[in-house]
């Protein structure tokens, strides 16, 4: 009977925490039955498992709430928000008390029949038959789900732990018999089934890693509800939207992320998106919009958090941390934009009028971030203001797991996640000098000054005789501000497997853990935000930058700059183009570049782009190359390599028109040749390599973002013509329409265009639906040739 209880309540929890996100889908759409009926079911469940598990509460609140969906089902009641509240308040009475009943406490019984009461009196009239839309019936759909579930088992966390940890231990001692035989005669029997037993040992591994993985809808699940519970509070209108839900990742980083999405999303309800009255005034429609996506990107989960509100005021946050003395208004006068918005993250700095239930307090961005960092992650900011915030959180796809840097200091061996090093230079780097100013160190790299620590001084080891130069990291902090870490040398990186150390090595606030490398010998994880505390690092935004003076001076002497990429041309010459110009920086295979009728070009994305120095052959196999564009011309540029950002006079120091040339600009001490975009882009030939006719893409969902930041991008970048909405004037029969929703295909038909119907999600909704996963490339680009053919 034991057993059978811990099985009701685990599932019972399971199934509250999907439904949560079903209820508030369900209210908004009022006709969704299935959804009705998978809620119904849910109560009906309960209901039915409490009769021998002896359990009369549950009984009695499944049974009131499953008498209130029946009435709706049969038409009799309407899903008004009062009753939906209801429904929710009695799914969360159920849940408190499945889990009083897995801990063994008591629940007081004070409020089961205010909740009862809530739900049957509620009274709405019955809705007409004629505004019920057909549904198809969900038995044959819910049939062959069953005939498809898989058969699962539970498990305790702490045995698929163990598991992790036993085939981790198998690793290392498979590393070590390697090292052993390499030292033995060569034995070929031997060295394959030593081989075979690698090849089990990494299969082994990647299947309990898999056992970890969770779904990111889990992190999805509570989002509904709290944003419907949160806008109903602050009167405020909100369109939810989650893509990504399929995405996996482990189960310790989707606890690690849960909280920081959880103040994230909060505060862009409270802070970013205004009130229907003020969304009037702007010109914004009355429901804001908040969007949450995941995806996984190499070895990182990428969560996005945008909506379409009031941004982040950075004028109202450089008043509050001049006020709290955090920043000097000397310092402010020359920070950049982003310097001012990265005030966000400092403790204490909150840009709300006044402290509420949600927010206010000064406390939660600052958090935030730290614990991010904490499992090796990035945030960053997409500031708008007016318009909307963009939040991008970068997190690995696995805790346990990680890319690390393995540094030797003092003569012992220590690691790092690598996404917490930004930048790895040696001290006798000419870009770099080392000042001793007051008792401290200070590293000046490009202009821009850090403070500077060595990790023997921190740790309080002695620092060894070296012959040849120190290594030096430039490393994240959680204060925002990065700084310069010494070390004797970088030895290695590699995939790490972190376990928690010690809870005296935990408690000195350096380390993050432990990890076991190939070597075998056990490593500590250094903490960066733990460095910098007991560095004592100061967290005050000060003068960081002397090049923000140069450049404030070239203002103020009348000299306008603007951003530009220095690189390296493949005869060797170091030269500056416009940063505006640079669509994106890209590895190219040699393989791809030819040459035709006198003209180099590249092969990319199905069509061939004008190569502007003529350059075609390469002793490499990768070439680094510019992508260019000016709005509708589009070119290649090859170089040896980019070096760096900087600003660079609009008018060169020197004007010297030649070739793509246009004169020569002074930066940082070196005379630089600037390429003339004007004559860069008069050189490439008037008319494509491989002429085509090809229509427009009209996009007719112009007012969706992901239309705008995401698919016109990459239409562009194919070689489409792209319009935003549907034009008032003639179309043309090679035109294709691109929608997602409403009527618009039988509007594009009438107009005598041809349609491409995307849809959200991976799965089609029967065999007659024709319409494309809108992240399926290859089917999109397919779809369009097809409509053109």
């Amino acid at each position: 009977m034991d057993e059978l209880l811990q099985e009701f309540i685990s599932e019972t929890q399971e199934t509250l925490e999907a439904l949560a996100g079903e209820v508030v889908a369900w209210e908004a759409n009022p006709g969704d039955s299935q959804r009705l009926d998978a809620i119904f079911r849910f109560f009906h469940t309960v209901k039915g498992s409490c009769g021998f598990l002896n359990l009369p509460r549950f009984e009695k609140l499944s049974h009131a709430a499953e008498d209130v969906l029946s009435e709706i089902r049969a038409g009799n009641r309407k899903p008004d928000p009062a009753t939906v509240s209801a429904v929710l308040a009695i799914m969360d009475r159920i849940g408190e008390l499945a889990e009083a009943v897995a801990r063994g406490a008591a629940l007081p019984n004070e409020n089961d029949e205010y909740l009862i009461g809530a739900l049957t009196q509620v009274e709405a009239p019955a809705a007409p038959a004629e505004e019920a839309e057909p549904e198809e019936p969900a038995a044959p759909v819910a049939a062959v789900r069953q005939g498809q579930a898989l058969r699962t088992i539970r498990l305790p966390l702490s045995l698929i732990d163990q598991l992790m940890n036993g085939v981790s231990d198998m690793v290392l001692a498979r590393n070590e018999l390697s090292r052993k035989l390499r030292d033995r005669s060569a034995d070929p029997e031997l060295d394959s089934a030593f081989e075979r037993l690698s090849t089990c040992v990494a299969d082994m591994r990647d299947v309990i890693s898999k056992t970890r993985m969770q779904r990111v809808e889990r992190l999805f699940a509570a989002m509904p509800r709290m944003v419907r519970d949160l806008s109903r509070d602050l009167d405020k209108r909100i369109e939810l939207s989650l893509e990504g839900g399929d995405v996996e990742m482990d189960r310790e980083m989707v606890e690690m992320v849960v909280d920081p999405l959880t103040h994230i999303v909060r505060n862009s309800i409270d802070h970013g998106i205004e009130t229907p009255e003020r969304r009037r005034a702007a010109g914004k429609p009355e429901a804001g919009r908040l969007r949450l996506e995941a995806r996984q990107s190499g070895n990182q989960i990428v969560i996005e958090i945008s909506d379409d509100g009031a941004g982040i005021n950075t004028a109202r946050l450089v008043e509050k941390a001049i006020a709290a003395g955090r920043l000097t208004p000397d310092a402010a006068a020359r920070m950049t934009e982003q310097d001012k918005l990265d005030l966000i993250f400092q403790p204490g700095l909150t840009t709300a009028a006044k402290v509420t239930a949600v927010s206010g307090r000064g406390v939660g961005m600052d958090v935030v971030r730290a614990n991010i960092e904490r499992i090796g992650g990035v945030i960053a900011l997409d500031n708008h203001p007016g318009q909307g915030l963009r939040i991008t959180l970068r997190v690995p796809l696995t805790l346990t797991i990680i890319p690390g840097l393995i540094v030797r200091a003092g003569g012992l061996h220590f690691a790092i996640p690598r996404a917490a090093v930004v930048e790895i230079l040696h001290d006798n780097n000419e870009m770099m000098q080392i000042a001793d100013v007051g008792g401290a160190k200070i590293a000046t790299i490009r202009s821009i000054r850090h403070s500077m620590i060595d990790l023997e001084d921190v740790l309080g080891m002695d620092k060894p005789q070296q012959i040849g130069p120190r290594a030096v990291l430039v490393v994240r902090s959680a204060t925002g501000v990065p700084f310069a870490m010494g070390v004797s040398a970088v030895e290695n990186h590699e995939e790490l497997v972190i376990r928690p150390a010690s809870p005296l090595v935990m408690a000195s606030g350096v380390y993050a853990g432990m990890t076991l490398p190939d070597n075998g010998k056990p490593m500590l994880l250094l903490d960066a935000a733990g460095l910098a505390n007991a560095a004592r690092l100061p967290n005050l935004i000060d003068d960081r930058a002397h090049g923000a003076v140069a450049d404030a001076a070239a203002q103020e002497a009348g000299v306008e700059m603007v951003a530009a990429l220095r690189f390296e041309e493949l005869s060797g010459e170091r030269r500056l183009l416009r940063l505006s110009l640079i669509e994106r920086v890209e590895d190219i295979d040699a393989s791809l570049f030819g040459r035709s009728g006198g003209q180099a070009f590249v092969r990319l994305d199905e069509r061939l782009v004008p190569v502007v120095n003529g350059r075609h052959a390469f002793a490499e196999d990768k070439v680094c190359a510019l992508r260019l564009r000016d709005g509708s011309l589009e070119a290649c540029y090859p170089v040896a390599a980019v070096l760096d950002i900087v600003q660079m006079p609009l008018v060169p120091d020197m004007v010297a028109m030649h070739g793509m040339l246009s004169g020569v600009a002074v930066v940082d001490g070196e005379h630089l040749e600037v390429i003339n975009p004007f004559a860069l882009f008069a050189a490439l030939p008037q008319e494509p390599i491989a002429p085509h006719s090809r229509g427009r893409c009209l996009l007719a969902d112009a007012e969706d973002g992901w239309t705008r930041e995401i698919l016109a991008p990459l239409l562009r970048q194919a070689g489409h013509e792209v319009v935003l909405g549907l034009p008032g004037d003639a179309v043309d029969a090679q035109d294709i329409v691109l929608y997602s929703a409403g009527d618009v295909g039988q509007v594009a038909e009438i107009m005598g265009c041809r349609v491409v119907h995307l849809r959200a999600t991976p799965r089609a909704t029967g065999p007659m639906d024709a319409s494309i996963y809108r992240y399926d490339q290859d089917a999109l680009m397919a779809a369009l040739s097809g409509a053109r053919g």
